[in-house]
């Protein structure tokens, strides 16, 4: 094999040289905003319950000794705890370790998780779309989906999750071309696996049934698969460990808890995840919609087979299964993006004398609408408690935050709408800088955690 033909050593036809510089220019751009996005004002709001938990967690790991080896078995309140295997709280207590937990600092490392993953989506949006101004577009849509940016600054697992799974797809890609990669593919799903096992097996039943039709090949490759067992090793030995200590109560836990939890209320369960998608995944929804419709057309190419699979297998599954928390759902954002990323990039390689779609601005400006209308319920204290019912918005200085919020969505939807209207390709910059400064404000605020409305 020629390593030169692999897409770790591009061909100079498809990447040339000054490409690379692009490339390295767009890691650190794609980072330095993430990190500031993800790790802004990580102390501004007090711990939820689910954090509580963590915190906890991470407290009792940080008190064994390392020799002793009992940090690979968690506790809480002194009590084997399955739910969360170990390399997530090893990481969590790698920062916090030492002396009183405050929120910033338990909730820094995922933040700094999450952040990395937005580079990562880029290096597979490079991978599978090749041109680099979709793969930014994905990255961006990507960076602004209101769960990745909540979800990822608050104290628990998701933002390690991201991290895990987007390296875990780039390395299946590559593995299609070195097989090399399938080491690293078999490391990224211990990690994976270590971290949260239930979205792990989700995420590989996805993957697989995605090289089953895009790469077949692959799936009967002895090279392949040693080079993801040899990787997978450390998940498996861990595993193995637990099993012997604590039984079949481990696997039941850690895999069928959600299960468990979820069945109580079972058709409520079928209807969270869409809802959840259709409440919090706007305006990036509207292109999502548009760009899985284009890849349905397009299915010769390898990024149409991973962005149709991704979303249809993996949310089949989740919205299936009777799961009950907004974690499992994380996974499913990248999907959305990549098909956001493509419709955008596409969208300026429409005819002249073709208008944008229709529902574009149409949506844009009722939701512009939508938000205009309950600042002004803001500014004139009109009784919105069945909106805003769990918020204290006694001082002054906290409304007019949340009304310049709120302008700020306003204006960037209400102009967005307008350039499309006029079938300005500008509105792509405004609608991801107006996005980006409104979720700068949202975490800005105290309210960013909003756990009685948000999720």
């Amino acid at each position: 094999m020629n390593s030169n033909t692999f897409t770790w050593h591009p061909l100079q036809s498809l990447h040339p040289h000054s490409d690379t510089w692009r490339n390295i220019y767009s890691w650190a751009g794609l980072l330095g905003i993430a990190l500031i996005l993800f790790t802004s004002n990580l102390n501004g709001s007090p711990l939820l319950d689910s954090e509580r938990i963590i915190s906890q967690l991470v407290t009792e790991m940080a008190q064994t000794s390392f020799l002793s080896g009992d940090w690979l078995f968690p506790t809480l309140q002194g009590q084997p705890y399955h739910q969360h295997p170990v390399l997530g709280l090893f990481l969590l207590t790698l920062n916090n370790g030492q002396g009183e937990l405050h929120p910033g600092s338990l909730r820094l490392v995922g933040a700094i998780f999450a952040s990395f993953s937005v580079p990562l989506l880029y290096a597979v949006a490079r991978e599978i779309f090749v041109l680099w101004r979709p793969s930014v577009l994905s990255a961006l849509v990507y960076l602004m989906l209101f769960p990745v940016v909540r979800c990822s600054r608050l104290a628990t697992l998701d933002g390690i999750v991201l991290f895990w799974s987007i390296l875990t797809v780039l390395c299946v890609l590559r593995s299609r071309r070195d097989f090399r990669w399938s080491l690293a593919l078999g490391l990224s799903l211990s990690g994976l696996f270590l971290t949260q096992g239930l979205i792990a097996c989700l995420l590989t039943i996805t993957l697989m049934v995605f090289l089953a039709w895009d790469t077949p090949r692959l799936l009967s490759s002895i090279y392949f698969w040693m080079g993801v067992s040899l990787g997978i090793l450390p998940a498996l030995t861990w595993y193995w460990m637990e099993w012997l200590v604590y039984g079949n109560a481990f696997l039941t836990d850690i895999f069928f808890h959600s299960f468990q939890r979820g069945l109580h209320d079972f058709f409520v369960s079928l209807t969270y995840y869409p809802l959840a998608i259709i409440k919090y995944c706007w305006p990036w929804l509207i292109f999502a919609c548009y760009g899985l419709r284009f890849a349905w057309q397009s299915l010769n190419w390898g990024w149409a087979k991973l962005i149709l699979v991704w979303a249809a297998c993996y949310g089949a599954i989740i919205v299936i299964l009777p799961l009950d928390t907004m974690s499992y759902l994380l996974p499913f954002c990248p999907a959305l993006a990549l098909a956001s990323g493509m419709i955008l990039h596409e969208s300026n390689y429409l005819p002249h004398d073709l208008s944008y779609p229709k529902s574009w601005w149409m949506i844009l400006l009722s939701l512009s609408a939508v938000a205009s209308i309950i600042s002004l319920f803001v500014v004139f204290d009109f009784p919105f408690a069945l909106v805003l019912n769990e918020f204290d918005f006694t001082l002054l200085s906290d409304r007019l935050f949340l009304v310049l919020t709120l302008i700020t969505v306003t204006l960037t939807w209400g102009i967005t709408s307008t350039l499309i209207v006029r079938r300005n390709s500008q509105f792509i910059a405004v609608l991801l800088w107006g996005m980006y400064v409104s979720l700068l404000l949202v975490i800005s605020s105290p309210y960013w955690t909003g756990n009685n409305i948000y999720f």
